[in-house]
């Protein structure tokens, strides 16, 4: 049965309950949209960018299976068409029209424009242009080698000083390629990115912008106001599926993975799940999903075929129930703020630490991966975290109640903003130990974005609401935020040069390797025995580099001996000897002084058997044969 005259007709023999949402066809589109039983649907049809439906067809009660609703429109051309449903409900007053949610819709139409909302409802559109990927390949980079940098779309790019042409859209992520590929960054993350509601209704019934996007959402479809067109009258400019890929395509390009954060709200199928994930995965090549763990059935999500290849991040993960023996490749990860809370503790110096901060920089299971970071979105960013003790989020309106209280900071002796030298290098010094810390531990380091260059959130914690400057990065860096980035890039390029700083599985402490000395040593201030009591705010890590040529490259690193020295006073290490009649030599150290704090040539230690460790500062040693 074919249209004619470009008429459109129902074709009961092509309907389909499967698969979910709008699903185009050789002559037509078949739609099966979740819809109560007793219901009476109707599926509408607009000429593309019109308000008033040209097409009403009832849908036959005969078409529904449990509670899809399914229905084959024969003769249309999606090009041109927008569509969405409706079930009528009887009231005292007669009949009204109720919209019915496409929760598959592949593209929402009347949310161009971020934080207003639709004049008329939402309407669908489908996803017909043909995009050239243009030999496209994932760069499967090892979990061990990431470098992941997390961000939200529209603030990494929204403010003037960002000088892209998309501020706060996916082009202007784009944009800023070669800013990820300088600093050295493997994998980008995106917060929310697909099409959530950004209204929030507030408890005396009023409403809030929704900044994050962790709410209910259209979780197959990108986000439209994160498109770089600006012409409202001009609809058929926004094109937030093709801006995506573009974005994705030119990522892999330069080696650089995505992924995507999806925050599912309970009481979603699994199957619905599954489903938005492998379709994010089949038609936008994203290389990894964070997914929150509540109403989630990893374990399920980590055994589907088709993410088999995927890296999935989440709070935890049954490892022992995934795998029976240790998998190939490492693709799993956790991310949570155990590394975060212990490791500021450690920092600012508090008492009982030293055990819980080796725990957290050495933790690498075989299994599983581990995400650390030092700040993230609901907390202090790395300048807030050494600047404010207490939290301020008044700009919220909710009494500064909101947010975590237990943020684990110190202000270095003011509260927020100082012109003090001595409290500037103070805090400079202890955000330089901050990335030694995160950079230099064995599991994935995670920067959230602007840290690098010592962004401030004005000491909100929770800045949920904030689409401003609170949240905006501003890319206009003070000389404290050129030296902290300067000394960043340094650092993830010492870390990817040094295998035994990023091992694929855990550092045993054994001396397996039959050289003398174990792969991972504590020591205290005496070589070989650590100091583990309460009181003890100082530890140094010994990396023997003989043990690298386990990992796959199967390449022999150099010795490396760290110290870490959070106590408020200077503190003496004697130094355990390095392999094969090598010297010590410093490349690292985090104190303020004229000298550089990363040297392209390390500096041959006058004293060999003791290292002497300013307060509240730590200092790399790299093990080199002695110069003649």
């Amino acid at each position: 049965m074919r249209a004619k005259n470009n008429q459109l007709k129902l074709n009961q023999e092509k309907a389909q309950p499967m698969p979910m949402g709008a699903t185009i066809r050789r002559n037509g589109v078949n739609f099966a949209v979740i819809a109560e039983r007793e219901a009476e649907l109707f599926l509408c049809l607009y000429k593309k960018g019109d308000t008033i439906p040209l097409y009403k067809f009832s849908i036959p009660s005969e078409n529904r299976v449990g509670d899809v609703w399914y229905i084959y429109i024969e003769g249309l051309h999606p090009q041109q068409w927008e569509y969405c449903f409706f079930r009528k409900e009887k009231t005292e007053n007669g009949e009204k029209e109720l919209p019915i949610v496409d929760e598959y819709a592949r593209k929402v139409i009347g949310r161009e424009q971020w934080g207003k909302l639709p004049e008329v409802p939402l309407r669908y559109g489908f996803l017909t242009k043909k995009f050239d990927w243009q030999q496209d390949r994932m760069p499967k980079t090892p979990l061990e080698d990431t470098i992941l940098y997390r961000l939200h779309t529209r603030g990494f790019t929204k403010h003037t000083s960002s000088r892209v042409r998309g501020k706060g859209t996916f082009s202007g992520i784009k944009e800023k390629i070669p800013y990820l590929k300088e600093l050295g960054i493997t994998m980008i993350e995106l917060m929310p990115a697909y099409e959530f509601d950004e209204r929030i209704l507030t408890r005396q019934g009023g409403e809030k912008l929704n900044y994050f996007g962790y709410a209910d959402a259209y979780y197959f479809a990108p986000k439209a106001s994160y498109t770089k067109a600006n012409n409202v009258q001009r609809r058929s400019r926004y094109d937030p599926e093709n801006e995506l890929k573009e974005l994705v395509r030119a990522l892999h390009q330069e080696k650089i993975e995505i992924s995507m954060e999806f925050y599912f709200k309970p009481g979603l199928s699994m199957e619905f799940i599954l489903d938005c994930l492998i379709f994010w995965r089949m038609e936008y090549h994203i290389d990894a999903f964070h997914v929150n763990q509540n109403g989630v059935d990893m374990t399920r999500l980590a055994k589907n075929v088709y993410l088999s290849d995927c890296k999935l991040f989440g709070n935890e993960w049954d490892v022992d129930s995934i795998y029976k023996k240790e998998p190939k490749e490492k693709r799993l990860a956790a991310m949570n703020d155990g590394f975060m809370m212990d490791i500021r503790r450690f920092l600012k110096s508090d008492e009982n630490q030293v055990g819980s901060f080796l725990y957290r920089l050495t933790r690498n299971s075989a299994k599983e991966g581990v995400i650390n970071y030092i700040a993230n979105h609901d907390s202090f960013t790395l300048l807030d975290m050494v600047m404010y003790e207490k939290r301020h989020n008044e700009a919220n309106e909710e009494n500064n109640q909101d947010g975590n209280s237990f943020n684990y900071s110190w202000n270095c002796g003011v509260e927020g903003e100082s012109r003090r030298k001595k409290i500037l290098d103070r805090r400079s010094q202890q955000m330089k130990n901050a990335m030694v810390m995160v950079m230099l531990s064995q599991g994935v380091p995670m920067l959230f974005a602007g840290d690098e260059f010592a962004r401030t959130c004005q000491g909100n914690n929770n800045p949920y609401c904030q689409d401003n400057e609170i949240s905006w990065l501003n890319w206009n860096w003070s000389k404290r935020g050129q030296e902290l980035y300067q000394f960043t890039k340094a650092l993830i390029e010492f870390r990817m040069t040094h295998r035994i700083l990023h091992m694929p599985t855990q550092l045993r402490m054994m001396d397996y390797g039959a050289v003398g000395r174990p792969d991972l040593s504590y020591h205290g201030s005496r070589a070989w025995y650590p100091d583990m009591d309460a009181y003890t705010r100082y530890v140094g890590i010994f990396y023997c580099g003989e043990y690298a040529r386990y990992a796959a490259d199967g390449k022999v690193d150099e010795d490396i001996y760290i110290a870490y020295n959070c106590h408020w006073e200077e503190h003496k290490f004697d130094l355990p000897r390095p392999s094969k009649k090598k010297i010590w030599k410093q490349i690292i150290h985090t104190f303020c002084g004229e000298t550089p704090f990363i040297t392209e040539k390390p500096e041959q230690l006058e004293e060999q058997k003791q290292l002497v460790v300013p307060a509240r500062s730590i200092v790399v040693l790299i093990s080199e044969r002695k110069e003649l």
